[in-house]
């Protein structure tokens, strides 16, 4: 299914909405005091067998991307391109940190004209402050703008995050992430994304039209993109359960050297990722955990 959103159409809530949006938890202190009170001291970004977990109300719980790469399939894809590429993983990784530095920063208003000496980090940076400024007010860059808002949400690292139990019946089947953006687009409420790519991102899967020579670039570029709306629907559950505040608008900005690109998404395109994500969670822990813990019982039996 195509985004249902190229153009935002007009405004349909006020800024006083959003300003209620924000806020609207603070009226409902009773059924979120458990967040409220909840602090959790240290480190919050965890480690846990090798994947990155969080600290939450629920205990630690695994992150977004954590769940992501375990169910994509694309494991050991990624691990022969990086046996064929060292240092390349570890250059894209320090490559992305740089250029969410300078978003954050951008967006706070830290830094509206950086001066970047690195002719790579320049070119990926370029072309995205003018995407970034459709966004007409942030409530949240890499952290909450304001810290006395959603405070429960910041570990005593410093970073913070949003969670969800999991809709199991029985038992907490939940995860944790850490949003890139919160904002407002033409008074509607942005939950947004970015990403630094070395190609360009496609919200469709290549049909029979598409050249033969370009097939393998757009299904890569969907692929990447569909990720990312599924982690988007990963972290829309999150700030609806973590801080009362539902998305109205999916944004991913993509920064790469060819140019910068921004998707917006609305509506029952967001519900349907959001519904994917719920089915990939249930996936992660219903098979693969399963799995997982079956091969390190026989590597522990077989040293025994």
């Amino acid at each position: 299914m195509p985004p249902t959103v190229v153009e935002i159409p007009a405004v349909v809530l006020a800024s006083e909405e959003l300003e209620r949006k924000i806020h609207t938890v603070y009226s409902k202190a009773a059924s979120y005091e458990q967040f409220l009170d909840y602090k959790s001291a240290g480190d919050t970004r965890l480690t846990i067998n090798g994947s990155r977990h969080y600290r939450t109300p629920y205990g630690s719980l695994p992150s977004v991307t954590t769940i992501l790469s375990a169910t994509s399939g694309s494991k050991a894809a990624l691990e022969r391109w990086a046996a064929k590429n060292p240092g390349g993983r570890e250059a894209a990784a320090a490559r992305g940190t740089r250029v969410h530095s300078l978003m954050e920063e951008y967006l706070l208003g830290i830094n509206k004209d950086p001066q970047i000496d690195d002719e790579e980090i320049a070119a990926f940076w370029s072309g995205l402050p003018e995407n970034l400024d459709k966004l007409e007010r942030v409530f949240w860059a890499e952290n909450p703008v304001n810290p006395d808002d959603f405070a429960w949400t910041i570990g005593g690292d410093g970073i913070s995050r949003v969670w969800h139990p999991g809709v199991h019946e029985t038992e907490v089947r939940g995860w944790a992430g850490a949003p890139d953006i919160g904002a407002e687009y033409k008074s509607k409420v942005v939950l947004g994304d970015l990403k630094t790519s070395n190609g360009l991102y496609f919200s469709k899967w290549p049909g029979p039209e598409t050249p033969r020579d370009q097939y393998g670039m757009k299904r890569a570029g969907f692929m990447k993109y569909k990720k990312c709306m599924l982690q988007l629907g990963a972290y829309a559950l999150g700030m609806e359960h973590t801080i009362n505040i539902s998305p109205d608008l999916f944004m991913i900005f993509v920064a790469t050297k060819e140019r910068s690109q921004v998707f917006a998404v609305q509506g029952a395109t967001i519900e349907k990722y959001k519904n994917e994500w719920l089915a990939t969670v249930d996936k992660y822990y219903s098979e693969i955990l399963p799995a997982q813990n079956e091969i390190e019982m026989e590597a522990v039996n077989g040293d025994a």
